[in-house]
């Protein structure tokens, strides 16, 4: 495992302290472990977002796209339709 140093702001230091403090985790690294875990999720998430975006622009160029004239009607049957 790498030692790493961190410096923080203050407003930071003081929330990894709170944190700390409230019993929420054990100790700094801990911490900062959990926001590391966060914002690899939330990068998986943003990556796939961005495929399903592209999927559907790709979707649309090859011509595979229907047009809805009532959204309600259309999103109500959504969740009927059995997985493609």
């Amino acid at each position: 495992m790498t030692a790493l140093k961190v410096t923080l702001d203050a407003p930071l230091d003081r929330f990894v302290e709170d944190q700390i403090a409230s019993g929420a985790y054990p100790d700094a690294g801990a911490v900062v472990r959990a926001g590391l875990d966060r914002l690899r999720e939330d990068d998986a998430r943003q990556t796939r977002f961005k495929a399903l975006v592209q999927e559907g622009l790709d979707d649309l160029d090859a011509g595979r796209f229907e047009t809805v004239e009532d959204i309600g009607g259309w999103l109500h049957d959504l969740g009927r339709r059995p997985p493609a």
